[in-house]
């Protein structure tokens, strides 16, 4: 019995498959029930730099909606014509839809720009980068101390933070990456870093850690010089540590040392199985045998006997070879050895090895195109100079460098005689008792002035004095300075002074004392009022003198010009005019007025024009000038 199927509501429908492919008449009841994906997509994310919006705008689409075409733009004449409400019934342009309106809004307020922009929208996604290293100490590593780590610090201008991130090397067997995370870094004094303390050249600290900024970006640059008004220094290079030298390829010095030293082992392997040796300048002495470069040469020895030495130099050909002989005069006085330098090569760099089997340098051996008639060559520490060739010399650098020998004149050295010195003085006795024994054989007795010895047997000049050497503790101090004027020695005694410090006595003993100022012993004419002289290394400034040692020196004039009236009154000839009308003249203001006018006058001087011509009493500090005297005697 067949069964018969019977239609239930549910059945009598129609299949799904059937609506799917048929399309539904636009009426209503009928709707499409395909379903669509309603959920947004997550386009927050987190890096190393922070906070990051990940959304990608594909092609036709805008950053308000995926809405085709492009997005009304608000403007002042829109804004005028939407504020009449009968711009609806415009119908000569299209209107807007609500959606194209909403997304004119959001236009409009995403794109507006203040005209004084925060540091958030001015500097968006603006970003400093710098170039920089911190150094790693490595410990129980034979073939390192140190390593050198490269890193990168990023300045975030939107809000002053900083990050520093390492660059990730393949097998690096590190932890790189992120090495300090974005974030506002303080600074070791106090604060926090800003663009102004990063610059290229210096060292900041981190986190008790120094990284040494060595370069940065180009836009970088462009930013300090824009907006910081300054130009950054050029960039540095990062210094070479162990391991990165280790990986550096050898240079052209080393790979040509090493295959000096690979052949020379070489060579060595191939005679020690039989071999022969090369004979490299073979060819060389085929073409160049008994041909000899000779040049005449000498040599200026400075040291003292020094004379001027003169060679002959041979330059072999064959072999690049040099031998150089003597030319003694004769009577010389010296050995006979002509041959100064043995043939040999001659080395531009002498090595001496202090040990046998080091290694040595190189040789660098003088050539023919380094002996130039007027040059010099240098042969054990001498300067040897050319100054004459032979005729084959000049005819091998025509064909071998064109170049034309020239031939200097020898100027003799003018002949000087040394005269040998004195010795120094060694304490004992008098200078001159010393000297006689440097005279004559036998020593005599110095001569002495007998007749002023006994005409100025007893006299004695004295000055008073004080220490000038700007002491506080010196300040109070006075001394009698005597000079004698029958051998010209000098005394110094010291007056007591109450609660000066220092006792009374006798500070430097009577003889003849030097001048440090002329390297001469002191002579009477040496000390008048208002010098300063050195006894026993101390200063002493005269300040005044009894009337016994003025009174000689004014009737001794021709031995001491400043107690001389005469010349004084010649230095006064340009100083009539101050005078005129004057009447009595301090010495100091007259001092003062003669020193503008470039007229210098010491206290003597015008202690002597005071005695002759107006008033002076040393006890009460008088000295007055009668200026109408001075004149009339000007006269």
């Amino acid at each position: 019995m067949a069964t018969v199927a019977v239609a239930t509501p549910r059945s009598m429908g129609t299949p799904r498959s059937g609506r799917a492919n048929n399309a539904l008449p636009f009426l209503p009841g009928y709707q499409n029930h395909t379903p669509r994906a309603h959920a947004k997509s997550q386009t927050l994310a987190f890096g190393m730099g922070g906070p990051m919006d990940n959304a990608r705008p594909t092609a036709g689409s805008t950053l308000l909606g995926d809405m085709k075409g492009d997005v009304p733009k608000l403007d002042l004449s829109m804004l005028q014509e939407m504020r009449d409400p009968f711009h609806r019934y415009d119908m000569s342009v299209r209107s807007l839809t609500h959606e194209e309106r909403d997304l004119a809004k959001e236009s409009a307020r995403n794109t507006y720009r203040p005209a004084i922009q925060p540091a958030w929208l001015k500097h968006d996604r603006q970003v400093l980068q710098f170039d920089a290293y911190f150094q790693e100490p490595v410990h129980e590593n034979p073939k390192e101390t140190f390593r050198i780590r490269c890193c990168k610090i990023l300045y975030y201008l939107e809000d002053g933070t900083m990050m520093v991130q390492e660059p990730k090397v393949e097998n690096s067997g590190m932890a790189q990456g992120a090495f300090v995370k974005r974030h506002r870094i303080p600074k070791p004094s106090g604060g926090y870093y800003t663009y102004t303390d990063l610059t290229v050249g210096v060292t900041i600290s981190i986190y008790s850690r120094a990284f040494r900024i060595t370069a940065c970006d180009d836009f970088t640059r462009y930013f300090y010089q824009v907006s910081a008004k300054q130009e950054l220094p050029p960039n540095e290079e990062i210094p070479l540590d162990s391991f990165r030298a280790s990986d550096m390829p050898d240079s052209e010095a080393q790979l040509t040392a090493r295959k000096a030293l690979l052949s020379e082992s070489k060579e060595y392997s191939n005679i020690a199985l039989g071999g022969n040796r090369r004979n490299i300048k073979l060819q060389q002495y085929l073409e160049n045998d008994r041909k000899v470069l000779r040049f005449d040469c000498y040599w200026d020895d400075k040291t003292r006997y020094g004379t001027r030495m003169y060679y002959t130099l041979h330059y072999y050909l064959s072999d690049d070879t040099i031998e150089m002989l003597e030319n003694l005069p004769r009577n010389a006085g010296r050995d006979p050895y002509p041959v100064f330098w043995r043939r040999s090569a001659l080395r531009k760099n002498p090595h001496v090895s202090p040990a046998p089997g080091m290694e040595e340098p190189e040789a660098i051996i003088y050539k023919p195109e380094d002996l130039i008639v007027g040059g010099s060559i240098n042969v054990l520490g001498r300067d040897i100079v050319l100054y004459e060739c032979d005729e084959f010399t000049r005819s091998f650098y025509r064909s071998y460098m064109s170049h034309e020998q020239d031939s200097f004149p020898i100027e003799q050295p003018k002949v000087t005689h040394v005269k040998l010195g004195h010795p120094p003085h060694h304490g004992f006795g008098s200078e001159e008792d010393s000297l006689a024994s440097c005279l004559r054989l036998m020593p005599r007795p110095p001569r002495r002035d007998e007749q002023k010895l006994m005409v100025d047997a007893d006299k004695v000049i004295r000055f008073e004095a004080t220490m000038p050497n700007d002491t506080f503790e010196d300040e109070n101090r006075r001394f009698i300075v005597a000079i004698y004027l029958a051998d010209d020695s000098v005394c110094v005694w010291e007056l007591r002074q109450r609660n000066s410090g220092h006792s009374e006595g006798k500070f430097a003993s009577k003889s003849k004392k030097k001048n440090p100022a002329t390297g001469r012993f002191f002579q009477s004419r040496d000390f008048y009022i208002g010098a300063i002289v050195e006894i026993n290394s101390s200063p002493f400034h005269l300040v005044g003198a009894d009337d016994a040692a003025l009174n000689y020196m004014e009737e001794n004039c021709n031995d001491f010009p400043v107690a001389d009236v005469s010349k004084v009154l010649t230095k006064m000839e340009s100083l009539k005019d101050i005078l005129h009308g004057a009447g009595m003249v301090e010495c100091a203001d007259l001092q003062q007025s003669a020193l503008s006018r470039g007229v210098e006058l010491v206290d003597h001087e015008l202690i002597t024009l005071a005695r002759k011509f107006g008033q002076y009493d040393a006890s009460k500090n008088i000295a007055f000038v009668d200026a109408a005297s001075v004149i009339a005697a000007l006269r």
